[in-house]
Parts: structure tokens; C-alpha cells; sequence
């Protein structure tokens, strides 16, 4: 990790873990969106917006729920990376 990641998860970190997990989730739920919403409208030319949440409900469901767990994995991830290059930065 280097200095530059290292200083900046330690900002993100100290902002807490819940924080962190519902700002990931709404970032993925919402480019998802816009994703789908671009694609439905490329599709479709006739468009009608509560078509598209018909359709899409599924897929909106699904991804309100596991993204939350997604964006807890990543934060293990980081926290690991982090835990190792500090362990690293105090032995030397």
C-alpha cells in the first residue's frame, strides 16, 4: 500500500465503518441505476419511467440488499491491507 492509499483510508476509517458501507452501497445502488436507466432508454425509444421500474424491480431489489454486504467484503479488504502495511511501517 502506498503512502498516498495508506493516509487516505486512514481519513476513511476514521469516519467508521458504517459510514463507509452505506457510501459504497448508495454509490453502487445509484451507478446501477443510471446503468440500467441508460440502457432501458437505448432499448426503448417509447419510454415511460414506471415501465422501467416495473422491469427493473428485481434487479433494484437485489442490488439494495447485497450491496450493503458487497461494500462490507471491500472494507475487510482495505482494513486487512491496512492492518498489514502498518504493521509493516512500526517494525521498521
Amino acid at each position: 500500500m502506498k503512502t498516498k492509499q495508506f493516509e487516505r483510508w486512514s481519513k476513511i476509517r476514521a469516519k467508521g465503518q458504517l459510514s463507509y458501507v452505506i457510501t459504497q452501497s448508495l454509490i453502487l445502488l445509484f451507478g446501477m441505476l443510471i446503468g440500467h436507466l441508460i440502457a432501458f432508454y437505448v432499448d426503448n425509444y417509447d419510454i415511460k419511467l414506471s415501465l422501467f421500474f416495473y422491469n427493473k424491480m428485481p434487479i433494484i431489489i437485489f442490488t439494495v440488499v447485497f450491496t450493503p454486504f458487497f461494500a462490507l467484503i471491500l472494507w475487510y479488504i482495505q482494513e486487512a491491507k491496512f492492518n498489514k502495511e502498518s504493521r509493516l511501517r512500526t517494525s521498521k
